[in-house]
């Protein structure tokens, strides 16, 4: 009985996590469609932008919107941040279909990373940039969301293997 409610459990929080870097996946395309457009038509007013002090596509378009305002612009890696974010919420998904500890382990660790970039992103929104980013700040609710998620799956799996 108690390997069928853990199944389940697991079962659920699958869908969780899917669903949410879905919802990830989802914001990600959106801010890379803003990035893109205000790139190439100045002037151009998101759905997003709510006033002077929170527009996206302004923050979308700063130096740190690419390579986390890190890298090199000489750089192939140089690429929008939101490309990143597109490529780590499809791994995140591709990852949930293991239910082996050591792979729910490397998703853990590739969770409290993207967290760990949401807080250097946030710092950068808030003191460098001082403006307000709603999709910005949308993916770092989803990667506090997958942390908590994927943690749970690791908890569940880890009183499995006892």
């Amino acid at each position: 009985m108690c390997k069928k409610i853990t199944s389940m459990n697991i079962k659920r929080v699958d869908r969780l996590i899917i669903t949410t870097a879905i919802v990830g996946v989802l914001v990600s395309t959106y801010a890379l469609y803003v990035e893109m457009i205000a790139e190439a038509r100045p002037g151009y007013k998101a759905l997003c932008d709510i006033s002077e002090y929170a527009s996206c596509s302004r923050v979308l378009t700063s130096q740190y919107s690419k390579g986390f305002g890190l890298l090199p612009k000489e750089l192939k890696m140089d690429v929008p941040n939101c490309i990143y974010g597109i490529i780590f919420y499809c791994l995140i998904i591709f990852l949930t279909t293991f239910n082996h500890l050591a792979w729910v382990r490397l998703q853990l660790l590739l969770t409290l990373t993207g967290l760990a970039s949401s807080f250097y992103l946030a710092y950068l929104l808030a003191f460098v940039l001082r403006d307000v980013c709603v999709v910005c700040i949308s993916t770092y609710f989803v990667n506090g969301a997958l942390v908590r998620l994927v943690y749970q799956k690791n908890k569940i799996l880890s009183e499995k293997n006892k």
